[in-house]
């Protein structure tokens, strides 16, 4: 093991040191309850179908937005290169899009949208704008570039466009799935869907059940590592060949 690893995992141990000994102090479980009964919530959560259900559900609706905002964007930033007056003309309503609270794009959507529906567009509506300005200002900077090479817009995106955003995508991917997933779950707990993650949390709530609000949490934070490192494989790969 690595000298940075293990220090991770010296961090790891102490923060779950100092929480036990927090558990402890307090002694209370509705405020914070202690690693062990977590751990045990957890193990117990395993064994649910319903956990599935809902983990399943959640990753469907939250992949489903994120991947086509970044459709969309990659698209909508394709045409704005080679058609300058459609960024122009869609600047204004951009500029608003970024402007907007998450949390209002949520509960005016839940009044358009069912609840499961609302999952979908407020993924797209909160990733599209910033997933889009990114990738037309990396299109900014490759403007010589494309003066030194010129050749038919095909060959533009194929050969020196879309291999220029290949660093971009990566990160973009990566902010939008972690930013998806709890922008997604909140809009979940909102909008009370009958099966997901956000349920589940809202029941807890409900409930009293700091426990299982920790746990749910915990389960959260393993599927961004998970996805995450399943992004990281991906481009891996995509790169060797």
């Amino acid at each position: 093991m690595s000298e940075r690893k293990q220090r991770v995992l010296l961090g790891m141990i102490l923060l779950v040191g100092v929480w036990f000994g927090l558990s402890r102090a307090l002694n209370n479980e509705i405020l914070l309850p202690d690693p062990i009964h977590v751990f045990q919530t957890m193990m117990g959560q395993v064994g649910s179908i319903l956990f599935y259900q809902s983990v399943i559900q959640t990753l469907i609706r939250i992949i489903s937005g994120f991947l086509i905002a970044l459709l969309a964007a990659l698209l909508f930033a394709l045409a704005t290169y080679f058609y300058p007056w459609l960024g122009d003309l869609s600047y204004p309503l951009l500029l608003v899009t970024r402007s907007v609270p998450n949390i209002s794009y949520i509960l005016m959507v839940l009044f358009w949208c069912s609840a499961q529906t609302s999952v979908i567009v407020i993924s797209f509506l909160i990733l599209f704008p910033t997933t889009y300005q990114g990738l037309c200002d990396v299109s900014d900077e490759y403007h010589d570039v494309m003066k030194l090479y010129p050749g038919s817009r095909l060959f533009d995106c194929r050969a020196i466009y879309l291999p220029f955003l290949r660093p971009y995508l990566h990160t973009a991917i990566k902010t939008g799935v972690s930013l998806s997933l709890k922008v997604g779950i909140m809009a979940e707990i909102l909008g009370q869907v009958r099966v997901g993650i956000g349920r589940q949390l809202n029941i807890c709530r409900l409930n009293l059940d700091m426990a299982g609000v920790f746990a749910w949490t915990l389960w959260i934070m393993l599927l961004l590592f998970l996805l995450e490192r399943m992004i990281e494989r991906l481009f891996q790969r995509t790169h060797s060949h």
